[in-house]
């Protein structure tokens, strides 16, 4: 018996079209209807309802002494708008929303989402070192910082420094010198091609790139830029926040980064949950993930429609029909989630205050 698919992409547009009175191309073009049917699809109905259809595990391996890792929503996302992403990754679909449990390993991680907490707990507590003097020249100067490793700078998700790590400064401590008031600091900032990525660039304020330091071992170097010199009664210290690297027991999500404490040690896998973002229906065969949604990404792409072409009457009319479809849409993962228990701080047997929402789950310690 040959298989007959219920639901495509071409059924759906005659459905939107009849929803919306435009019946034809003069009305409005199938590429409208398409990116009303995609909006809607892609955009709109993962943040409509919790679906387990599109509950899935978001898995990544570590790298040894990297403790932040990047979590992009928006699949193929750039900074530069003339910079589009590659046609390749439009079908690529996004994350809407990462969700304890966390493992590492098969270690539940604690997992946190409040900055200030997180770092009550695991302080960055820096180390200010004396590591050179001044010689009255420009350089090169160069040493070993002893706090070592320590971490590296924060990055956003388009590599832009957020936070330096690794400050390098030189001062006169001297009041009585005729350089009483001179000052001099470099900062860390990731290469750009790295063939190390233990190496970051230092750079001064003017954004000049003046010498690199390794994260892990503590080398540094660097020659003032132009025709700057450093006094020789100036010190030169370094500030850094030195760790020592282990598996992970806590993670933070925070600025679209997920921060590990412990530093990685070595390569771990770490496993999350998260909701993704359906792929677009670009074919005329193209089905949902499920046939049942399809009335109410209609009626969605429905709405929509009508937000760019007010129509009181139609949306009073549409409007029955989208409550009544987001209800049915939601009815099978409702009566999956009604086969077991809710989980609470009381049942994780054998695990004292044992909970992922208060950031106290256990980790290989007693959870407290």
């Amino acid at each position: 018996m040959a298989f007959t698919q219920l639901i495509s992409l071409d059924q759906m547009r005659n459905t939107l079209r009849r929803m919306v009175a435009r019946y034809d191309e003069a009305q409005m073009s199938t590429p409208q209807i398409d990116n009303y049917l995609n909006i809607a699809y892609t955009l709109r109905l993962p943040e409509q309802f919790k679906n387990i259809k599109l509950t899935k595990p978001y898995v990544f391996l570590t790298t040894p002494n990297v403790d932040t890792y990047d979590f992009v929503y928006e699949g193929g996302l750039v900074d530069d708008p003339k910079q589009l992403p590659l046609p390749g990754n439009l079908a690529v679909p996004g994350n809407i929303q990462i969700t304890p449990p966390a493992y590492c390993q098969g270690y539940i991680l604690r997992y946190w989402q409040d900055k200030t907490s997180f770092y009550n707990r695991w302080p960055n507590l820096s180390v200010n070192q004396q590591i050179d003097s001044g010689d009255g020249t420009a350089g090169p100067y160069s040493g070993i910082i002893p706090s070592k490793p320590f971490y590296r700078c924060q990055t956003d998700i388009f590599g832009k420094v957020t936070e330096a790590a690794v400050i390098i400064s030189a001062i006169v401590k001297n009041p009585q010198s005729v350089n009483s008031g001179f000052s001099y600091a470099i900062t860390d900032q990731p290469k750009t091609a790295p063939t190390n990525i233990n190496l970051a660039d230092l750079v001064d304020i003017n954004g000049n790139i003046v010498g690199e330091v390794n994260y892990l071992t503590g080398d540094w170097h660097f020659t003032v830029a132009g025709f700057g010199t450093i006094p020789k009664d100036a010190t030169i210290y370094a500030a850094v926040v030195p760790y020592q690297a282990s598996r992970p027991t806590d993670v933070l999500f925070y600025n679209q980064q997920l921060i590990f404490r412990p530093c990685p040690l070595q390569v771990f896998q770490v496993e999350f949950q998260i909701s993704q973002q359906p792929t677009q229906l670009i074919a005329s065969g193209d089905a949902p993930e499920l046939n049942e949604w399809y009335l109410f990404i209609c009626a969605m792409a429905a709405e929509l429609i009508y937000v760019d072409f007010p129509d009181p009457e139609g949306m009073a009319y549409l409007q029955p029909t989208l409550d009544q479809q987001r209800c049915e849409a939601q009815r099978r993962t409702l009566k999956q989630l009604s086969t077991q228990r809710a989980s609470t701080i009381f049942s994780q047997i054998g695990r004292p205050l044992a909970s992922w929402f208060t950031g106290t789950e256990y980790s290989g310690s007693s959870g407290g």
